[in-house]
């Protein structure tokens, strides 16, 4: 079956898209055909920082999926029609077109349900032993474009003082953005004990690394992306916010990683060596 999708600036949207195509045609045993379109050429940097273009990014991460060859990815560039949005007035519209499946299944209107997400990385990923040191955080304040409102609760001093809180805490904090090559995050985040982070970036990885993670965010989409994760605001108000579980360091690594150890266990059945799928060239001989 076919699925079409419209690409972004972000990392984590492409992911998404992966995440739900490999979701689906593991639970329909179908080979899905994804099809990004993208309003921009193949070589496109969105900053001039950057040393790595979206499509290097989305193939060099597709490589560690589970059951990858469930899963072909093409490109369009230059797209224009459905999936294109003049970049003037694109922040004001609030439902864009995002994606078409070909079975129908799932369907892009507002209300309807979202496609099921959850996916993992090979086993040796997954599977990697962590550096029980290593604590890894990204935060919107670097970022190319200024994040949303809700991403941005945390003060760029409030994560200065969660960092300076954790390296007093004897951990050895790394700090990833938009910028880092996908090689190196990848590295970090699949090697550390634990993930704190806005909602956005890199937390597709950490997701599919089935990682312990905290994300700064109390809306509900970050339980839609990142259902394996602690969810805390970043209001010292708040009941149980970042700052209240940072003061309680073991009691909020040991709550994400029985999260994390659950997802993980949740998920197990997607490494069983045959899921029953066949490839289209193999099944036509029969």
């Amino acid at each position: 079956m076919d699925v079409s999708w419209r690409g972004t600036l972000g990392v984590g949207d492409f992911m998404m898209a992966l995440n739900c195509c490999h979701r689906h045609a593991f639970d329909k045993n179908v080979h899905v055909n994804l099809e990004m379109h993208w309003d921009h050429a193949e070589d496109h940097y969105h900053h001039f920082e950057e040393e790595e273009t979206i499509i290097e990014r989305m193939s060099y991460i597709h490589n560690f999926y589970q059951h990858q060859d469930q899963v072909t990815v093409s490109h369009v560039f230059n797209s224009r029609g459905k999936y294109y949005y003049d970049p003037k007035i694109v922040k004001r519209i609030k439902n864009k077109n995002r994606f078409t499946f070909s079975d129908n299944h799932w369907n892009d209107k507002p209300g309807n349900r979202i496609p099921r997400n959850g996916w993992l990385f090979r086993e040796e990923i997954t599977n990697r032993e962590p550096d029980l040191k290593k604590i890894v955080i990204w935060r919107a304040t670097f970022n190319a474009e200024l994040a949303s409102p809700w991403k941005r609760k945390l003060t760029n001093n409030g994560w200065d003082g969660i960092i300076t809180k954790l390296r007093r805490a004897g951990l050895h904090v790394v700090e990833l953005s938009y910028r880092t090559p996908v090689s190196e995050a990848m590295y970090h985040i699949s090697t550390c004990r634990q993930v704190i982070c806005y909602d956005g970036m890199w937390h597709y990885i950490a997701k599919n690394c089935a990682k312990p993670t905290t994300v700064i965010s109390n809306e509900g989409i970050t339980k839609y992306h990142t259902n394996h994760a602690v969810r805390a605001s970043g209001d010292k108000k708040h009941e149980m916010s970042i700052h209240w579980w940072i003061r309680r360091l073991s009691r909020l690594l040991g709550h994400t990683k029985k999260k994390a150890i659950a997802y993980h266990k949740s998920m197990k059945h997607i490494y069983e060596k045959d899921n029953g799928y066949v490839p289209p060239k193999e099944k036509s001989k029969k």
